[in-house]
């Protein structure tokens, strides 16, 4: 599709226009993630943008599927108006339901049809502010998710044997391990609560303090590294804020 391309060219601004009707949940636990359908996002461009609609790029191959320089995939996805031009092209990994990026030449056509509907979402997301704040949202999370663990704490070497004619003060038995299913239903409890909680800049600020407070180490998650007293202190601070 042949369109102009105009210097002045007026996008939509979308911001605020998805509600919390259109929102859907998928996954549990830690893996729980908000979205709104592809459907959704091109109801809310034809009503509130008309004229808007995605298109796909043409790779030097031929075909839609660009090569990656290792050896996967990705597709370019853009807005065209026949009176306002087309908006910048925008990339698209193709991956697996594990967010896993696919080799090229494994790429089936059920790959391509999911990655251009995941497409059109990020792309209006980044052309029209449409639906932004649950990518904002994903992205945090996927950072607290990816970012660094801390290092183990080197464990002190082993103390000489006490002679058995000494008498030896009881040894404390070891601390219980947190159960793993708690402690990530803590984690994701304490992660919604910051992305609904907080206002837009805080947040950073907000576990900078306890990092600070609770001595925990530079680098790295501030989620990851609480235990689950802390991060239950956390939870019951932001319980009690209204939600921004």
């Amino acid at each position: 599709m042949n369109v102009p391309h105009h210097s002045s060219m007026k996008l939509p601004y979308l911001a605020g226009v998805v509600t919390a009707n259109d929102v859907r949940q998928k996954g549990s636990g830690s893996y729980a993630a908000d979205f709104v359908s592809w459907a959704k996002i091109m109801q809310l461009i034809n009503e509130k943008a008309p004229g808007w609609m995605p298109q796909l790029g043409m790779s030097p191959e031929g075909g839609h599927v660009f090569k990656a320089p290792n050896g996967t995939g990705y597709l370019m996805v853009c807005f065209v108006h026949s009176e306002e031009g087309e908006t910048m092209e925008w990339p698209q990994a193709i991956m697996d339901n594990r967010n896993n990026p696919i080799p090229y030449e494994k790429i089936t056509a059920r790959d391509v049809t999911d990655t251009h509907r995941r497409g059109i979402c990020s792309c209006a997301a980044a052309s029209f502010s449409l639906g932004y704040e649950l990518w904002a949202r994903e992205e945090y999370a996927a950072a607290e998710d990816l970012a660094e663990r801390p290092e183990p704490v080197s464990k002190p070497a082993k103390a000489a044997s006490v002679p058995a004619k000494q008498s030896a003060s009881p040894q404390p038995k070891p601390a219980a391990q947190e159960p793993s299913d708690t402690r990530s239903d803590l984690e994701s409890e304490l992660i919604e609560l910051l992305q609904t909680k907080m206002e837009k800049g805080a947040t950073l600020k907000y576990l900078d303090q306890k990092a600070t407070e609770w001595k925990l180490q530079k680098g790295g998650s501030r989620v990851q590294q609480m235990n689950v007293d802390q991060l239950q202190i956390c939870i019951d601070e932001l319980r009690l804020k209204k939600p921004v």
